[in-house]
């Protein structure tokens, strides 16, 4: 076979296990607010500083075939429990560990591959479903901050400003944390539909100190595809000056001619105008250019939607109370769309969000989308003393908004994550009888005990000793590594999505995974 190396049975799974057990240790580690940080030297660039499994299983690579793909299976899973869920990965991996050692020790029992496949597969689906409905909805400050703050790794600055962030985009509105570029942090709160396109050209100003454009009451034209000329539409420009109104403009580009046109009717009749980039790329172009219509009222012009320049009529224009335009930012405030258009586009867009349950890039595309409609788009730029303090703080401040989207998405159960303990417990009374329910039971048992025994290695403590009194406790209690004594679980709520999410994840990587009997490595 070329070079390849042929292993079977044990000799074929060891080499599999230990990369496994290699990137499971890293994020063992690293979990919790007493976590250590991960350092990653890289080639002809600074190291950096890694904090989740996520971003812990995107750089660790090994030279060794059979360990390389225990860590490449591993970061697969990482990447699609981020991708659906943007956070929860680290229990994901200590999870997935754990399962899949404790399922290839049970096949050497005598229990068949397919009938403990089987049993794992459903016994996780009724233990992640029974998290799921035993959530509540959390409102209250506090509760939202608890989250955030664990969520950040114990950083309460960056968990205090995360929560403030989603509670003022409100419920349907988007945080987006982006990493600053001095040493404080800043929140801003985007009013309206705001898109990050700024202005094309300064010609357009209407305040060159703060270097802003800024239309009130405007008219709107919406253009699917690029503008070469405005020959085809000067009667109609002409009628607009005339009138005194302002107008932007958008497309999805202005040629040398369309863009010099518009800057010679600015500068030397003074016509309020402003050309903007359409927002987005591919299909989300057309998409935001569609809620740009029904928001304002105006027909999107184009050749492939049977509609030109030519034929344009004062009716297919949109109207705005105001827009404001910075050089990195356009924000598109009162638009005079029909509301009841405006609130069945909002439903479709949420349908959509509810669609796109393992694709995180279009679901938080359309959570933008509908953020701009009515709620509000909250963006958070993280400040640090070094380039290396910004990149840590904005991990963290990451994984804090990922946690509170998720507690938006399906509400929080108590315990933190002894919750998984207190679900494994309870899920006892649902296993099939005989030595197969034992093995599974026994499995998940183990397995529920990982994350919360790991977070409290690292705080200096026996994390298995109070891991055992955990499962033994009937009460729902949690274990606060700061104050070091267990506490109610009400006061340490988990997003219910992220726990059953990283459960079922792992428990189906270490159904696949076990039945390995022969690896071939080149």
């Amino acid at each position: 076979m070329g070079g390849a190396t042929v292993r079977f049975d044990a000799e074929a799974r060891r080499p599999l296990m230990r990369g496994i057990d290699r990137l499971a240790d890293l994020v063992a580690s690293n979990i919790g607010p007493a976590g250590r940080a991960v350092l990653s030297s890289r080639q002809h660039a600074a190291p950096v500083l890694l904090r989740g499994g996520y971003a812990i299983a995107k750089e660790v690579e090994f030279d060794r075939p059979g360990l390389r793909a225990g860590a490449v299976a591993m970061r697969q899973l990482a990447a699609d429990v981020h991708a659906q869920a943007g956070d929860g990965t680290s229990l994901a991996l200590l999870l997935a560990r754990s399962l899949l050692h404790g399922a290839t020790c049970r096949l050497q029992t005598g229990i068949s591959v397919p009938a403990l496949r089987e049993a794992m597969l459903a016994h996780g689906a009724l233990v992640a479903g029974a998290i799921e409905a035993a959530a509540r909805p959390v409102t209250a400050s506090e509760d939202l901050e608890r989250v955030a703050m664990r969520a950040a790794g114990g950083d309460r600055l960056v968990g205090r400003l995360v929560s403030q962030a989603h509670e003022r985009a409100g419920p349907e509105g988007m945080v987006v944390v982006e990493p600053g570029h001095g040493t404080g942090d800043d929140l801003a709160v985007e009013a309206g539909m705001s898109f990050p396109q700024g202005w094309l050209s300064p010609h357009f100003l209407t305040d060159a100190a703060t270097e802003r454009v800024e239309l009130s009451n405007p008219l709107i034209l919406l253009h699917h595809g690029a503008i070469d000329s405005f020959a085809e539409v000067a009667r109609i420009l002409e009628m607009i000056a005339r009138s005194g109104k302002e107008l932007l403009i958008v497309a999805d580009s202005f040629e040398a001619e369309a863009m010099a046109t518009l800057i010679a009717n600015r500068r030397e009749r003074g016509f309020k105008v402003a050309p903007m980039k359409a927002p987005g790329a591919g299909p989300w172009r057309a998409l935001q250019l569609e809620d740009l219509a029904i928001a304002t009222g105006a027909t999107v012009i184009g050749a492939a939607l049977g509609t030109t320049l030519q034929g344009l009529r004062p009716t297919m224009l949109g109207r705005a109370d105001a827009v404001r335009m910075t050089r990195q930012t356009t924000s598109l405030m009162g638009g005079k769309g029909d509301p009841s258009a405006i609130s069945a586009r909002c439903e479709a867009i949420r349908q959509s969000i509810r669609k796109e349950l393992y694709l995180g890039f279009d679901r938080e595309q359309h959570q933008a989308r509908l953020a701009r409609f009515g709620a509000g788009i909250a963006r958070l730029r993280i400040g640090g003393a070094t380039a290396t303090e910004i990149a840590v703080r904005d991990a963290r401040a990451r994984s804090a908004a990922a946690a509170l989207r998720a507690l938006g998405a399906g509400g929080a159960v108590p315990g933190g994550a002894a919750a998984l303990i207190h679900a494994a417990r309870r899920g006892q009374g649902a296993l099939p009888p005989g030595d197969l329910g034992r093995a599974v039971g026994s499995l998940f048992a183990t397995a529920a005990v990982q994350p919360m025994a790991a977070i409290v290695s690292n705080a200096g403590l026996d994390g298995s000793s109070i891991a055992r009194i955990l499962m033994a406790d009937d009460e729902d209690r949690s274990f606060d590594v700061e104050t070091r004594q267990f506490v109610d679980g009400a006061s340490a709520p988990e997003p219910a999505r992220l726990l059953a999410g990283a459960l079922r994840a792992a428990v189906s990587f270490a159904a696949n995974f076990m039945a390995v009997e022969v690896s071939i490595s080149n």
